[in-house]
C-alpha cells in the first residue's frame, strides 16, 4: 500500500511543468554584485544544465529532477550594479520544513 502511495505521488509531482513553478510564489529573493551572466553560467555549470535567455535580459535556470520535472526554478534578473534571484521550488520530497 505505501509503495503504490509512493509511487502514485511520484508520478503526480514528475509532472511539473516550468510554468507551474513559475507561477509559484517565490521562495527567497537574493541580490547580486555579480553581472546575470556570471550568475546564470555559474547556476547552470554547477547542475549540468542551460541558463534560458529572455526577451528582457534576464536568465533562468530550470533543475529537473529523475522524472523530468522542473522542481526548482531561477530566475536571474538585471538591475543596478548587479541584479536579483528569484528562486522558486515546486513542493515535493526536497521541499524545507
Amino acid at each position: 500500500m505505501r509503495f503504490t502511495l509512493a509511487c502514485a505521488a511520484l508520478a503526480l509531482f514528475g509532472c511539473s511543468s516550468t510554468q507551474t513553478v513559475l507561477n509559484r510564489p517565490v521562495t527567497a529573493t537574493y541580490h547580486l554584485t555579480q553581472t546575470v551572466k556570471q550568475v546564470a553560467f555559474c547556476l547552470a555549470d554547477k547542475n549540468h544544465t542551460a541558463a534560458l535567455e529572455r526577451d528582457d535580459g534576464s536568465r533562468v535556470v530550470l533543475l529537473k529532477h529523475g522524472y523530468g520535472g522542473v522542481w526548482l526554478v531561477f530566475s536571474v534578473y538585471p538591475g543596478g550594479e548587479g541584479g536579483r534571484i528569484e528562486y522558486r521550488k515546486e513542493f515535493g520530497a526536497w521541499e524545507d520544513s
